[in-house]
């Protein structure tokens, strides 16, 4: 409508100009039909699709398709020199690393433009948390949203290594250094304290969704059992605020801006050299793996 109006204006403006239609002829106009001219502005359309971690890898074989907090960084930057009037963020991902979802969280949590997160196929786990720092959220109804909480996981190869006759030699002091290594036998008391770790992240990820979604605490009591909600579902249970696909979400940010909104794509190029297939091989990613002290990880998921 507001299109149609500002079109009308312009051929009345056109027609009129050579009978002596003055500017403030114009502005009536304009007041008379209730638009401004200048109440069109942009917005910058970000997709984020993939697994969340804390850094694309520079020796992959294919270009990196993480999202990971530098990228969104960079993107966000990349809207505000556009000076995009809002921005809307195209969530496509199950979840990822603990520490990086929050820092993805915080990177949009801290553009002063208006933000709207629209959930396509899944927002769930970390990436859910990472939607936390729109200022709206909107998802398809059939969409997979929330899985609030924490999975941990490592593999063990103390008994493989007993029937092949591998010794494993590892000095170390502190009676907790090797909790999660993959080369000793996990005791009830290790299982303890990464059951404890684990718990802990859960209770900041429901503080987090608490925080920012001013749930009851029966909402909370439903959402925080880890389970994935379809987007009607997590509408009713107040984890997202509209239900709908693009065009919903350019509406939201349209009366977030109060003005109507042409939509444009701020994408990355993908990192990816020729010297990517010189340090990429199965033997060095293996190498890496094993080289980690503790390769236990939580993740969002």
């Amino acid at each position: 409508m507001k299109k149609q109006a500002v079109l009308l204006i312009t051929v009345i403006l056109t027609v009129s100009v050579a009978s002596g239609f003055g500017a403030d002829d114009y502005q009536k106009l304009k007041d008379l039909l209730d638009i401004d001219v200048d109440d069109e502005g942009t917005a910058a359309l970000i997709e984020l699709d993939g697994q969340i971690s804390p850094s694309s890898d520079p020796g992959g074989l294919s270009p990196s398709t993480d999202i990971t907090p530098g990228l969104v960084r960079d993107l966000n930057s990349e809207a505000e020199e556009r000076n995009a009037d809002a921005i809307i963020y195209e969530l496509n991902s199950g979840g990822g690393t603990v520490v990086a979802s929050k820092e993805i969280m915080r990177e949009i949590d801290s553009v002063d433009t208006p933000t709207v997160c629209r959930i396509r196929e899944a927002g769930a786990s970390g990436a859910y948390l990472a939607a936390l720092g729109c200022d709206q959220i909107v998802a398809d109804p059939g969409s997979m949203t929330g899985s609030i909480g924490v999975t941990a996981s490592y593999p063990e190869f103390s008994e493989l290594m007993d029937d092949y006759g591998i010794d494993y030699i590892n000095i170390t002091s502190g009676e907790r250094k090797e909790v999660g290594s993959p080369f000793k036998n996990t005791t009830e008391e290790d299982r303890e304290v990464l059951t404890n770790m684990t718990d802990q992240i859960h209770e900041e990820f429901l503080g987090q969704v608490t925080e920012h979604r001013n749930l009851t605490e029966e909402q909370i009591n439903t959402v925080g059992t880890g389970q994935i909600f379809l987007g009607e579902e997590a509408h009713q249970l107040g984890l997202i605020d509209e239900l709908g696909g693009r065009n919903t979400a350019v509406e939201v940010a349209e009366n977030q801006t109060g003005k109507t909104l042409k939509t444009e794509t701020v994408a990355s190029e993908p990192d990816f050299g020729l010297l990517s297939l010189f340090l990429s091989s199965p033997l060095n990613d293996f190498m890496a793996e094993m080289n980690q002290e503790t390769p236990f990880q939580a993740t969002w998921r």
